[in-house]
Formats: structure tokens, C-alpha cells, sequence
């Protein structure tokens, strides 16, 4: 896979691909900022809380770029042999295109992120 920006956001671990991030800043998203975990098919407080962030990268989507609250980003390298595509079945049940798959980073399990494939705003 290369390199990646791995991070935490809403205290679950994500990774995306380091060339989709555009720039990464010391203060927390703007309120409107991407949610990654949030179903909008599901009226769930808890699931569109953004949870604490000291940091903020702002990636390249399909829908131009979009902040990510987030704490800990960092680069790491993943090799092919790390990552492993979602299955069919658990991509319709989670019903967030934009997770992709699993890598493992330094031991722990990642969501991969494709950031092109993220909602709109007000999606």
C-alpha cells in the first residue's frame, strides 16, 4: 500500500493514503468537519459524536477537500502484505463506502479510508 497517515478519529483507529491528505494542521476540524463512523441511515447520538481531537488533516475527496478531526496522525509505511480488503458482506452491512479495508500498523488494526469516496457535505 505505501505510506499512509495513520490517526485516531472519534478514538477509532483509520488510516488513509498519505497522497489524499492535503495538509495536516494543529487545531481541532471545523465543526462541519467530515465524520468517518456516522450512518446517516441511523438517528444515533453516539454514532455521530466526533469525540475529542487536537489535530486536524484535511483530505482530498470527490467532493473537494474536507476537514478529519483527529489525534495522533503520523506516517507509516504498510506493505501489501498488511492490508486486507473488507468483505462484501461486512462493506454492506457497515454501509460507509469510504472504509475500505483493515491494515495492521505497528501491531493494531486500522480502518483504510478512501477518502475519494466520502459523503458530501450534508450527505
Amino acid at each position: 500500500m505505501g505510506t499512509v497517515v495513520a490517526m485516531l478519529h472519534a478514538g477509532l483507529r483509520c488510516a488513509f493514503p498519505a497522497r489524499q491528505v492535503l495538509s495536516a494542521e494543529g487545531g481541532p476540524a471545523p465543526e462541519r468537519g467530515a465524520r468517518l463512523w456516522e450512518d446517516p441511515g441511523r438517528d444515533d447520538a453516539a454514532a455521530a459524536a466526533p469525540g475529542p481531537a487536537a489535530r486536524c488533516v484535511r483530505v482530498a475527496t470527490g467532493g473537494g477537500p474536507r476537514a478529519i478531526a483527529c489525534s495522533h496522525p503520523r506516517l507509516a509505511e504498510v506493505d501489501r502484505e498488511r492490508v486486507w480488503p473488507l468483505p462484501e458482506l461486512l462493506t454492506d452491512v457497515l454501509r460507509l463506502p469510504h472504509v475500505v479495508g483493515l491494515a495492521e500498523i505497528d501491531g493494531a488494526l486500522h480502518w483504510v479510508i478512501d477518502a475519494r469516496r466520502l459523503p458530501a457535505d450534508g450527505a
